[in-house]
């Protein structure tokens, strides 16, 4: 963490979608609690996996009282591999992370749809509740959740409970546990200030990493050099939800910066961080991006088109050949405060089809992320 850096505090700012109010103190103090446990246990535990690697994580939440909730939502927010393998109604995924809380609450996938843990998650992706299996339609969802009323016994799973909680506050007392250091957020935010250089960058090979040298050269060398400044500003109190959440999911992304180097790590035992290697894995680790954004999305509260809306936004599409009216309509689904629904929320193979120029943001991202570590520990 840069010393000349302040903490900040986002969670506060966030309200629920149905009724505004702000969530509750202990509600946010759980979310950092749980991001610093998390983010710490994955760094200390050297969690990653090579491109090749047919293992995944599998983490055990041993407790379901609200840290032990939280701890989960962050797990879902923060497990995400290049080894993932996009799925198909009739392939099954390959490698995803799975999440088994242990639990006898009869009514625990609905404390998990709570606003404050999973939300939309659960309704979306697979899940096995104490041995049946509830195939969702987000079969492309990297997070898998399981319900067990007993603690797994395999050795490879990583179990957490509230004793390991617990410890961890008692080993950093003294350590701020309510902020955030927002340094990697702030500079990841900053691609979406660049102009023509990734905007008019078209969707076709999309892959093909040349083509964003120019906007990386203009990103290294102009917006990582602008004073860094806060994240958070007066008119955060003003904004819309939507606004906050995209604000925020700045600092979701980049908390798994880390975790995608630990990945290249597993790749090359002489790793040495620079924009080729990068390159090297663009796609593997532009599909493991675009999974866990859809997993931020549905913790957040959006959800995928419905059929009337899909037929709608195809109809502006193939009838009235409207390109401006269908990205308004689309920005103001996802706009929405109570029910936000997002376009993108689809595999990573659909993406290309229905979306396709949303893609080069990932593969943008992707490639400037060592740049931006570089600058953080300047």
């Amino acid at each position: 963490m840069r010393n000349d850096q302040p903490l900040e505090m986002p969670f506060e700012y966030l309200t629920r979608k149905e009724n505004g109010k702000q969530f509750e103190e202990d509600i946010t103090k759980n979310w950092y609690i749980a991001r610093h446990f998390v983010l710490d246990k994955f760094s200390e535990m050297k969690i990653g996996f090579s491109s090749d690697s047919k293992d995944h994580l599998h983490v055990v939440v041993n407790g379901d009282s609200p840290i032990m909730l939280s701890i989960a939502r962050q797990v879902a927010l923060t497990a995400h591999f290049i080894n993932y393998r996009d799925g198909s109604k009739v392939e099954e995924p390959q490698n995803r992370t799975v999440i088994t809380i242990v639990s006898k609450n009869p009514h625990i996938l609905e404390e998990l749809e709570k606003e404050e843990y999973l939300c939309n998650l659960p309704k979306y992706c697979k899940v096995v509740n104490r041995g049946e299996v509830l195939e969702n339609e987000g079969f492309y969802i990297d997070i898998e959740l399981h319900v067990t009323e007993s603690c797994p016994k395999e050795e490879s799973v990583k179990s957490f409970s509230e004793q390991d909680v617990d410890a961890y506050m008692k080993g950093n007392e003294g350590k701020e546990l309510q902020g955030i250091d927002t340094c990697k957020a702030i500079y990841a935010s900053r691609m979406y200030d660049l102009g023509a250089e990734l905007y008019n960058i078209p969707a076709e090979d999309i892959h093909c990493t040349e083509r964003y040298s120019l906007a990386l050269d203009v990103f290294q060398h102009e917006m990582l050099k602008k004073k860094l400044g806060k994240m958070i500003s007066k008119e955060w109190r003003t904004m819309s939800l939507s606004k906050l959440k995209e604000k925020i999911s700045n600092i979701l992304c980049a908390d798994c910066f880390a975790l995608r180097e630990a990945c290249l790590i597993k790749e090359d035992a002489n790793y040495i961080r620079t924009r080729k290697v990068w390159a090297k894995y663009n796609e593997q680790l532009s599909v493991s991006e675009h999974a866990r954004w859809v997993v931020e999305k549905l913790v957040m509260g959006y959800r995928p088109l419905n059929s009337k809306e899909r037929y709608y936004d195809e109809m502006l599409h193939v009838q009235f050949k409207n390109k401006d009216k269908r990205k308004k309509y689309r920005d103001s689904l996802k706009r929405r405060d109570s029910d936000p629904a997002h376009i993108d929320l689809c595999s990573y193979r659909d993406l290309r089809r229905i979306n396709p120029d949303d893609l080069k943001f990932d593969s943008f991202l992707m490639l400037a992320i060592p740049n931006i570590l570089a600058k953080v520990n300047e």
